[in-house]
């Protein structure tokens, strides 16, 4: 019979291969398992922020942080079960002995592996996300992080696959069984310091039966508990959006805008990358439901010689649909896209407010906030999602957390929420934001308003907190 590492290679060259092939796998193993403590070490400190627990949902640097972890977390666990998987395919036809040295490698670099799986899994489903906040948010997924969809209650429910328990009861008794052999390659100059550490990392294992069951039963409430939610959020969205977008059509498509190509081209002119763009449709059936007079809010990224100018690194895809005329990212019922300033700009009223942040922090919340583009819109209004956004959102992921910028969420109908108000309330107070410009409003319906000027008539503007 010939043995498939052997076939078409003479014996001591065929040797040679499988060890460095198991080199390799036992130096990614050291590598993977400094990473298992480094995680560990290093949890996102919002995890257990009793603020962040308290007002229910996560600032855009802490979501960035958390998310990010949880990234690399993914990354990690999947290197592990290659590991697993690479020396664990020789042994599948024979589970029920060991012959030699190159076997028992492969249990002792499975089994270890497979110990440090179950310490990650352990790490993140019983010591860290422990709250369903972070559960929530760990199940969102991010596009710019590629986490996808639900990896908490995949990561969850493979920490109590019953099919996986056995195969880790199953080796720890053929690993106690052979005790003996397992402590002698300690001197193997391949498995050699992992076998050092195997009694370490077997400390994670409880063949509890009990214990076992008790993860299951919690793993099928948090399942039950997330289809129920999902399912009740899905159909709350679906109405959501039906309605927004019923309303959004709702307005005076025939008498022109005030802020006509003249005041267009004005505020096109004192533009500058990071400018908040707030606007109002005088006749839009929208205004009835959002508060005060300044119902949306826009966010002016500048051109393509801007975003170069200022070396604001995005990904292929989005850096060709911000080009030409497009230098305004802004949120409506389409989705969160690249507009052109023209369309942004064919309202009634416009007030503009600049972030008082430098060169170098713009650019940084341009490159943070450019990763949101081609999301969906948000019609539910809900800030602690960040797969969808809301118009004001998106200044909200833009800004918040830079330099001195923080920008508080107020608590409307039970949840927290950020207007277009808010955003103008903290310019007049002078808060982060400034006064550039405003023109179409009540106290200016043909003119552009800039400097001081501009920031007393904004604040005849809103409405009385």
């Amino acid at each position: 019979m010939v043995d498939a590492r052997t076939h078409g290679k003479e014996p001591c060259e065929a040797v040679c291969v499988a060890d460095e092939l198991q080199l390799g796998s036992s130096r990614a193993l050291g590598t993977l398992s400094d990473a298992v403590s480094g995680l560990i070490e290093h949890t996102p400190r919002c995890i257990g922020d009793r603020n962040a627990l308290t007002r229910r949902h996560f600032r855009p640097s802490e979501e960035h942080e958390l998310l990010a972890w949880f990234a690399h977390f993914l990354t990690v666990r999947s290197g592990l079960w290659e590991v697993v998987e690479e020396s664990a395919r020789p042994l599948a036809m024979n589970t029920s002995r060991i012959v030699n040295t190159f076997e028992w490698r492969c249990f002792i670099l499975a089994y270890s592996a497979a110990c440090l799986v179950v310490r990650l899994d352990r790490f993140l489903v019983e010591e860290s996300a422990t709250h369903t906040l972070v559960q929530r948010k760990l199940n969102e997924g991010s596009p710019e992080h590629r986490i996808p969809r639900k990896q908490f209650t995949a990561v969850f429910e493979s920490f109590t696959d019953p099919q996986k328990a056995l195969l880790i009861q199953e080796a720890m008794v053929f690993a106690e069984r052979h005790r003996d052999v397992i402590d002698q390659m300690a001197s193997d100059h391949i498995v050699g310091p992992h076998v050092e550490k195997l009694a370490l990392r077997e400390t994670v294992l409880n063949p509890s039966r009990r214990r076992y069951w008790t993860r299951l039963l919690r793993f099928l409430s948090h399942a039950w508990r997330r289809r129920g939610a999902s399912g009740a959020q899905q159909t709350i969205f679906a109405a959501m959006e039906t309605g927004g977008r019923f309303v959004s059509e709702l307005h005076d498509q025939w008498t022109p805008p005030l802020v006509d190509a003249d005041l267009r081209h004005q505020i096109g002119e004192m533009l500058r990358p990071g400018d908040v763009i707030v606007t109002r449709h005088e006749w839009a059936l929208t205004n009835l439901f959002l508060p005060g007079y300044w119902p949306h809010a826009a966010l002016y990224v500048g051109f393509e010689e801007d975003r170069n100018r200022l070396s604001i690194e995005i990904d292929e895809a989005r850096r060709i649909r911000w080009t030409d005329d497009r230098c305004v990212l802004e949120a409506l019922k389409d989705g969160v896209l690249f507009r052109p300033l023209a369309s942004t700009l064919a309202v009634d009223a416009v007030a503009v407010i600049r972030p008082k942040l430098s060169v170098r922090e713009i650019a940084e919340a341009l490159s943070r906030v450019s990763a949101h583009e081609g999301k969906g819109y948000n019609f539910d209004f809900d800030f602690f999602r960040s797969d969808r956004l809301v118009c004001t959102e998106v200044v909200y992921r833009a800004f918040d957390g830079l330099g001195t910028i923080s920008i508080p969420l107020r608590e409307r109908a039970g949840r927290p929420t950020l207007s277009a108000e808010d955003l103008l309330e903290m310019a007049v107070a002078g808060n982060t934001f400034e006064p550039v410009a405003i023109c179409g409003a009540m106290n200016c319906p043909d003119r552009l308003v800039v400097g001081a000027e501009a920031g007393e008539l904004i604040a005849q503007t809103l409405s009385p907190s």
